[in-house]
């Protein structure tokens, strides 16, 4: 069979009959197209029926759970332990003989394994008490992130490398950071290098996405317990400029929605750090008045190298599109920027280059979507470029009614830009189907 994408598949077996009345294809290319792709196989329940099997195990588990609760505190030790091993090896079994076993039920199977997988991270925290065992709270979770890896690889899941991230870089990596500032840092870098790796392999934006959150989690949980709080924001922007710049790396076709992904998902990190350096009073607050500490390079250089080799291997391809070249060195130098202005008096230049930064992408985006005649662009562009007006408006001293009538007159221009927009692409639309 083909490679192809769940989603073609589908559409194809929709359109191939039509296309065969219509006398598009002949009868013996509807059926080549047919055997190549394997359009008489029944398609496996998606992502969606998956989750509906998950929430079932877990309301399972959680009743289960309930059960044995009603008597924990009259079991024993042994049979404390016994019950915890049988639960777990029971949905690891059940969910392996269904999944990979006898194939009959796939997604249910995959669903027991991670209901299995949890079993084993309750587990950590049921033995402890058992036993009396203390420790620091986030060490359990590091315990859970190496099981949840382990069944990730032996199931090659990516529920549970979701687990695994959310575990490993939201729960533990915060924890280990707040009491050990360096070693924080340390292992923000690492899970960031794990999750790009783990993610291009799976093809998943959404271990991506997860894991990027859960790298920002932990690094500014460093930072903060370096008292290096003030370079938390500039981390941010610089992880969002390597997350950009990393999308110009891609050259395989089947990873370009993992590059589309992790260009947004940079904008959207840039976008967040950048409006709140755009406040005077912000970057005021979160000046770095001993400039370029050790600790500060540590959150933003490592990010700002990571972007600097993918822009570098992006200048040298000509199949790289301009604009998210353009976009990638935007946000690269701002952060160089950015720093250089929050060590100034007062951060002023921060103010400056961010609202700056933030405008030049509110008409990138919004050139892009005129050129293409593309709504996500341009609707992204409108969005951020009204935001920073509006936030601009309000922090001008005037008369309230100057106010309004600058709100007003905004609304209107908007409003007339969406409209003609919208005639443009409906008009290009009618010429489509005309040349067609």
């Amino acid at each position: 069979m083909e490679r192809a994408s769940r989603g073609f598949r589908e559409g194809l077996r929709r359109e191939l009959p039509a296309w065969r009345t219509e006398g598009l294809v002949s009868e013996e290319t509807a059926r080549a197209l047919a055997v190549r792709y394997d359009l008489a196989r029944a398609e496996p329940g998606g992502p969606s029926f998956l989750a509906v099997y998950v929430l079932g195990a877990l309301l399972v588990g959680a009743g289960v759970v309930s059960l044995v609760a009603w008597h924990w505190e009259a079991m024993s030790a042994g049979a404390k332990l016994g019950t915890l091993g049988a639960a777990m090896a029971a949905a690891h079994l059940a969910g392996f003989v269904l999944w990979k076993g006898t194939g009959r039920s796939p997604r249910l199977g995959h669903a027991l394994t991670v209901l299995g997988t949890l079993v084993f991270g309750a587990s950590i925290g049921l033995v402890a008490q058992i036993f009396h065992v203390s420790g620091a709270w986030w060490g359990a979770f590091g315990a859970f992130t190496l099981g949840a890896l382990a069944a990730a690889f032996l199931y090659d899941s990516l529920p549970h490398l979701i687990l695994a991230a959310v575990a490993g870089l939201w729960l533990f990596g915060p924890g280990l950071a707040d009491d050990h500032g360096l070693r924080g840092i340390a292992l923000g870098y690492a899970g960031a290098a794990a999750v790009a790796g783990l993610a291009w392999r799976a093809r998943s934006r959404a271990l991506l996405v997860v894991g990027a959150i859960g790298v920002a989690l932990t690094l500014a949980s460093a930072l903060d317990a370096l008292h290096a709080d003030a370079a938390i924001v500039p981390m941010i922007a610089a992880l969002g400029a390597a997350l950009a710049a990393a999308a110009l790396v891609v050259r395989d076709p089947a990873r370009l929605p993992l590059s589309a992904a992790a260009r947004l998902l940079g904008r959207l990190a840039f976008y967040g750090a950048a409006y709140f350096l755009s406040f005077h009073e912000v970057a005021s607050h979160l000046r770095l008045e001993h400039g370029v500490t050790r600790d500060v390079a540590l959150g933003v250089v490592p990010l700002l190298a990571a972007a600097g080799a993918a822009l570098a291997s992006g200048l040298r391809r000509d199949d790289v599109d301009p604009l998210a070249r353009g976009e990638a060195m935007l946000l690269a130098a701002t952060v160089v920027a950015v720093v250089a202005g929050l060590s100034l008096e007062a951060g002023r230049g921060a103010v400056l280059v961010a609202n700056l930064a933030l405008a030049f992408l509110a008409i990138g985006r919004i050139v892009r979507g005129l050129s293409w005649l593309a709504r996500g662009p341009f609707w992204e562009g409108m969005a951020v470029a009204g935001v920073l007006v509006a936030s601009r408006f309000l922090e001008i001293e005037t008369r309230l009614w100057l106010k309004g009538a600058a709100f007003i007159a905004c609304g209107v221009l908007v409003l007339v830009a969406g409209v003609a927009f919208e005639r443009r692409r409906a008009h290009r639309e009618e010429v489509d189907h005309a040349l067609a």
